[in-house]
């Protein structure tokens, strides 16, 4: 590595990596509510010397989007990672521990608070690696185009749960590649402890409805108890569950099915049939899985229910298609990540399928070869990935690894050419028109 790259490296230290991280897990950022925490990141970045924008995806919803321009001739090489967070630390029958709190907590070189493991670790870490970058004053080639996006978190609008706090699936990111998001290759730093993910599982919502009749309690007979109806689809869920997971394996990973929620009658009706049930049924999908073949798996499901019980009908929903993410394995990005991470660590990556949605299928639906490396992932206690005896929690040797990863990554392919990194150039003009400006502008700026 050239030794200017390597004291650049070098430069990115524990410290600043945990205050990065510590100021993003401070603002509470809960899907829908995003505008706080990018205008933090927006200050961040300017305070850096990088170009910074917000970009308003929704009223009241932004994503910060930051560019650092090289010299031309080079790739836009883009850094996605979204700033929404799962829980707000307040709802009822949440743990009451620090990693379930929107205040970080730094303790034996862990650092816990909701959101650093999903993932304002990640944007701790391109904060960091731009950062050295910049204040380097190293003269790149390419383009880092930096989007911290918001509404990534998977939740959903279904039935009554409507507003902004209930749209996420990556509509933020969504926002930004139909409008200027454009770049040669991605990373995305959602929690894999520093594996290399190179394609995700997609998601398919279903709402599963019974209906029945309302009658007052003291003349139940008269009615027609949806929750009973919906008993007999109970029954036969986990017989269905076990074998679509064994007819869908994909590179040593299985797919799954889970019924993740039930609603059904009036709470406050007391002396009523209920007259409604509701499940709601979340398929996760292997690459080799496609969003359309999800109906034929649901019929499969009522199929079965019907041997038992052909006289119930269901209605049925599709509330959430998000499909699965190809594998990039052979890209230019998973490339040279692979060659970052073995010139930090000493050794090359893990690599596997990621059981995750990631952000990383939106980009790749335009054309942006995306790959997931991130600093989460590694629990205190030895759990795979994630502890919910603890809540999130990141270590700071992970976080601080995984930014000089980044920075050796940026300076490795934006030093490049195009024609070095194998991309396509500009086709010269068999002649030139008067007043055309040199061909040296890359993709990813306008």
């Amino acid at each position: 590595m050239n030794p200017s790259h390597q004291a650049i490296i070098d430069s990115i230290d524990s410290n600043r990596c945990t205050e990065l991280a510590v100021a993003l897990v401070d603002v509470p950022s809960l899907t829908g509510n995003e505008q706080p925490i990018a205008e933090c990141v927006h200050r961040l970045l300017r305070d850096m010397g990088v170009e910074s924008s917000l970009q308003e995806f929704e009223l009241g919803r932004f994503n910060t989007i930051g560019r650092f321009r090289g010299s031309g001739g080079g790739a836009t090489l883009l850094f996605n990672g979204h700033m929404d967070i799962s829980f707000s630390g307040n709802e009822a029958y949440l743990p009451q521990l620090p990693g379930y709190k929107p205040k970080a907590v730094v303790k034996d070189g862990w650092i816990y608070g909701m959101g650093v493991h999903n993932m304002k670790g990640g944007c701790a870490a391109y904060l960091a690696a731009v950062e050295a970058v910049v204040r380097s004053g190293v003269r790149l080639k390419g383009n880092v185009l930096l989007a911290f996006v918001g509404g990534e978190i998977e939740r959903h609008a279904v039935l009554h749960y409507q507003g902004a706090s209930f749209r996420g699936g990556g509509c933020g990111t969504k926002h930004f590649v139909t409008n200027g998001g454009i770049a040669d290759m991605a990373v995305v730093g959602e929690p894999t402890r520093m594996m290399l993910i190179t394609e995700h599982v997609g998601s398919v919502g279903v709402r599963i409805s019974t209906r029945g009749k309302p009658a007052p309690l003291r003349v139940a007979s008269h009615g027609d108890d949806a929750i009973q109806k919906m008993r007999a689809l109970l029954d036969a869920f986990d017989g269905y569950a076990a074998d679509y997971s064994r007819c869908h394996e994909y590179r040593g990973r299985r797919s799954t099915v889970h019924l993740h929620s039930i609603e059904g009658g009036w709470p406050y009706r007391c002396n009523r049939v209920p007259i409604f049930c509701h499940v709601f049924l979340e398929y996760r999908l292997l690459p080799d899985q496609m969003v359309k073949d999800i109906p034929l798996e649901v019929e499969r499901l009522l199929a079965r229910v019907r041997t038992a019980r052909a006289d119930i009908e269901f209605d049925v929903e599709y509330f959430v298609t998000l499909p699965p993410h190809r594998s990039e394995s052979d890209s230019i990005v998973a490339h040279h990540l692979r060659d970052a991470h073995r010139r930090i660590m000493g050794a090359p990556p893990e690599e596997g399928v990621g059981a995750f949605y990631s952000d990383a299928s939106h980009l790749q639906a335009y054309g942006i070869p995306a790959v997931n490396y991130g600093p989460s992932g590694r629990t205190v206690s030895g759990k795979e990935n994630w502890d919910p005896e603890i809540g999130e929690h990141l270590s700071v040797e992970d976080l601080t690894a995984t930014a000089r990863v980044y920075a050796a990554l940026i300076l490795d392919v934006c030093s490049c050419s195009r024609d070095e990194l194998g991309l396509a150039t500009p086709l010269a003009p068999k002649r030139a028109c008067p007043g055309t400006p040199p061909s040296n502008r890359t993709t990813g700026f306008s």
